[in-house]
This record gives C-alpha cells, structure tokens and sequence, in this order.
C-alpha cells in the first residue's frame, strides 16, 4: 500500500513539516479528485514533483471552476507591459502549492460578478457599501513606489468615507520574500504618512519588509488623493502561524491599526461563502474550496501510511 501510494501521489520535495502536509495534500488532490500524473518540478524540468499539474494551460486544472479560468484569462488579457506585479503563468496553471492560482480560486468569481462580490466583500470589511472593481495583481498607475509591489488582489469600493481601496497580500504556504527592498520613495512616503508608530529601520526589515512596501503603496494612494482610505490585509491559511505571527506583529506597528490592517484566513472566507452565498452553487464552491486548502484531513492517512 505504501508503494501504491507513494507512486499515486508522485515525488516529494525536502520540506518544512507545515509545507510538507500542503504538499503532499495538493498531491493528494491532484492524485485522486483531478486523476492527472506528477507535473514537472518548478525548478528543475528534469524532475516531476506531486503539488505540479502537466499542461495546465490547456486543462485549466489548476482552477476550481470555468469562471476562475475566466477570470485568469481576463486578468491576463488587461494587463500589458508597463504593469507591475509578477504573474509567473506557468506557475499560475500548474503549481498546485503556488499563492497565486488560490487568489484566483477563491476571489476570481468576484471579478466576474459584482453583485456577488459587494455581499462577500462587505460582510468581510463591513465599512465597504459596493464594490467597483476586483483586480488581480493591482498596482497604482502613479508608481509611487518606484518598483513592482503589487497587492495579490485588490478591490475598489464605495464607503460613507468615499471611494476606498482593500488591498489583500496572499500566501499558502510560501514565506514572505526574506529580501530587504529599500528605496529613497519609500521613506518619502513614510515621512509623510502617519500610518506607523515604530522606526523605518526596524518596518523596513526582511521581516516586514514585503507588509510594509503594501502599506506604503496604501498610504501612498491616499496621501495624494486617489482613494478617500485604503485597508491592506493579509490573507493565509488559519494554521500558518508563521505568517500568521508576522501580521500581527506588524499590525501592532501602525496607528490604528485595527482600520489599516485585517489579517483574514481561508476559513473566514469560507464561513462568510456558506453563511450568505446567494445560490446553492455559491455554497457548493465554497466546499471545493474547503476541500482543496482546508481539508488536510482528507490526505492525513495517506500522509501518515506514506511517511
């Protein structure tokens, strides 16, 4: 049985204990509700590895619905090449494990459809009264930043305030980049901004330093009148603790932090999905959702059986 398995699931990598079990359960989906072998290894086209699907591009398997494919091939087709934001495509079709095609997956029905999207969004950011716009990979047209920071999905909406900005950072079992940014924009920004109640130097750390360039990109939209407020926000899994632990850290470094920054996970999004989903379709989703990056339980014998 062992054997059996190991071959059905395909190749494991050498892995974290946390990024290991959403390996192996994106093998485990793959394997067995998408019935498709091992795709190529991201960084060795040589190898297979079991969280890879071959030739997503064509399949959209890497997608739970037609209409998250179509929100994939609308969001590609708007952007050219002055945008900022990194898609990585064949990531994005075929690496299971990857924060990207999961921002697709649970908000690319959102972009779709409007209506829908003002009941999801404003049961999670109550202050939001219609939403305009969802954008994958949203930057500001103005540069303020002067680089490619880019929120992972973002949305434009209405409040008593005026019209707003929610800009959510994503991740899955990623790390934030361990890489320091710095640029004489951001501290422009910064001075002028009264977002933040610790030093540039201690914001500016590999620690913060991807939260803080989205923060800055949040102030900066406002300092200079695009959007009336802008929330910034982290989306994960409810067990990555890690990630989980550097938002609140970090949110602990702004004034009023609770208005500027919300930590969401994939189960808040979920409930809210169940809770209000105006069709049996919406709700169903949201058990596909469930199904593919909370349902661990579903692999944990097979990971068990296998280690």
């Amino acid at each position: 049985m062992q054997d059996q398995l190991t071959r059905l699931i395909g190749p494991l990598s050498a892995d974290s204990r946390w990024t290991k079990e959403m390996r192996f359960h994106q093998g485990w989906w793959r394997a067995f509700v998408l019935a498709e072998d091992p795709g190529l290894h991201p960084s060795d086209a040589e190898k297979r590895i079991c969280s890879s699907v071959l030739d997503g591009e064509r399949t959209n398997s890497n997608f739970l619905s037609a209409d998250v494919a179509k929100a994939v091939r609308l969001t590609l087709e708007e952007r050219h090449h002055h945008s900022r934001g990194r898609i990585d495509e064949v990531r994005l079709f075929n690496n299971l494990l990857s924060s990207q095609p999961l921002a697709f997956n649970f908000f690319g029905a959102l972009k779709l459809d409007l209506p829908y999207a003002e009941i999801v969004v404003s049961a999670l950011f109550p202050e939001a009264t219609k939403v305009y716009k969802t954008t994958f990979e949203f930057a500001p047209e103005a540069n303020y930043l002067a680089d490619n920071s880019a929120f992972d999905v973002a949305f434009e909406v209405e409040s008593a305030a005026g019209k707003g900005l929610i800009g959510l950072e994503c991740k899955y079992s990623d790390d934030f980049s361990p890489k320091e940014y710095d640029k004489p924009e951001y501290r422009l920004i910064f001075d002028r901004s009264h977002a933040f109640n610790a030093r540039y130097d201690e914001l500016i750390t590999s620690e913060f330093n991807q939260l803080f360039r989205n923060q800055l990109m949040s102030e900066a939209v406002v300092l200079n009148g695009e959007y009336a407020f802008s929330i910034t926000g982290l989306f994960c899994h409810p067990d990555d603790e890690g990630s989980l632990g550097i938002a609140r850290r970090f949110k602990s470094l702004l004034n009023d932090g609770d208005s500027r920054f919300r930590i969401l996970t994939y189960w808040d999004f979920i409930e809210c999905a169940q809770r209000i989903g105006p069709t049996r379709q919406h709700r169903e989703f949201a058990m596909m959702l469930w199904a593919r990056y909370l349902g661990s339980q579903l692999s944990d014998r097979a990971l068990k059986v296998s280690d």
